[in-house]
């Protein structure tokens, strides 16, 4: 289980040492794109909190993965954290525990409040009541508010290997595996979700075709009726071409450590087809399509002129 890894990472250690020495903050603020991963990070610090160590058969425990520990109030109740969420947390914790000593709050991306929210916790966050501990998570620091990054200690929390998400994700198919743990970057909760997804392998070689396959212009509109067969998942191939890319140059550098494991048979032909500055313009594009989606470009304008000026560079560029 995810909670089993977790107890483990060097993060969690550093905090059960400031938990036995009485020196952990009561405003913790944990930094990472797996929004699965952090929240499932704040549940165990939450029984470290309850108990003062992480106790497996403590009632503590049990009922915060029971989803039932009155103690433990999760935020927000809804998509984002709204001002309504904000004014009942500071309502809340000022309320005594039911069943533990301690009450803890999980706040989930903060980065995604309302300023007006975030700024209705500073000074909850600054002074906390007598035994109320609050869990911030954010993929990004940078959009959570400057005073409320101050009034937190801060975590980065680390990555996970990829054999330990390989074993946590284990059943849905060595392929399938193998793809999700390399598209998945270190993300547990991303490595599932691409497990889920219906023809996630053959998203991936058709992605991948596209560098390896696509020769010339008449072909552009074959690969693109192929590629928007999978939809509203523009961003995902985008990304798959990209990590595609990244393997291509490895193969160039004479490195064999391919993240698109079981493609080398498609990619050790082909590489010697693009130089190093044609792989590296192409990125830049993939940038500028990327940039294209959030602005609400047609999105099948978008991929047939990304797919002939990746043919357009690979030419120029010889």
């Amino acid at each position: 289980m995810l909670k089993d890894e977790i107890i483990k990472t060097w993060d969690f250690l550093a905090l059960v040492k400031e938990c036995e020495s009485d020196k952990l903050s009561k405003s913790l603020l944990f930094i990472s794109k797996d929004n699965l991963y952090s929240f499932e990070f704040c549940k165990a610090i939450a029984c470290l909190i309850f108990d003062g160590e992480f106790d497996e058969k403590s009632e503590n425990n049990l009922k915060v993965y029971a989803n039932s520990h009155p103690d433990l109030k999760v935020f927000p109740l809804k998509d984002k954290l709204v001002v309504a969420d904000a004014q009942e947390i500071v309502a809340e914790s000022f309320i005594k525990p039911i069943f533990a000593e301690k009450k803890v709050f999980i706040i989930k991306n903060i980065d995604e409040a309302m300023e007006v929210a975030q700024n209705k916790l500073l000074k909850i966050l600054e002074e906390p009541p007598k035994n109320v501990y609050f869990l911030l998570t954010c993929n990004n620091l940078n959009k959570v508010l400057p005073t409320i990054r101050s009034r937190c200690n801060k975590t980065e929390l680390k990555r996970l290997d990829d054999e330990i998400i390989k074993k946590l994700i284990h059943g849905a198919g060595e392929e399938e595996e193998n793809l999700a743990v390399a598209v998945g970057d270190g993300q547990i909760g991303k490595a599932l979700d691409l497990c889920k997804k219906k023809d996630f392998v053959s998203l991936c070689k058709d992605a991948a075709s596209v560098l390896t396959k696509m020769k010339t212009s008449k072909e552009v509109l074959i690969f693109s009726k192929k590629l928007q067969n999978y939809k509203d998942e523009y961003l995902l191939i985008l990304e798959i071409i990209s990590i595609a890319i990244s393997d291509l140059l490895k193969i160039k550098a004479g490195k064999n450590d391919l993240r698109l494991t079981g493609f080398e048979h498609e990619f050790e032909p082909v590489a010697s087809e693009y130089t190093v500055r044609a792989l590296c313009e192409i990125s830049f594009l993939i940038d500028n399509v990327v940039k294209e989606k959030f602005y609400n470009v047609n999105s099948t304008l978008s991929l047939e002129n990304f797919l002939l000026n990746i043919l357009e560079v690979k030419y120029l560029c010889k």
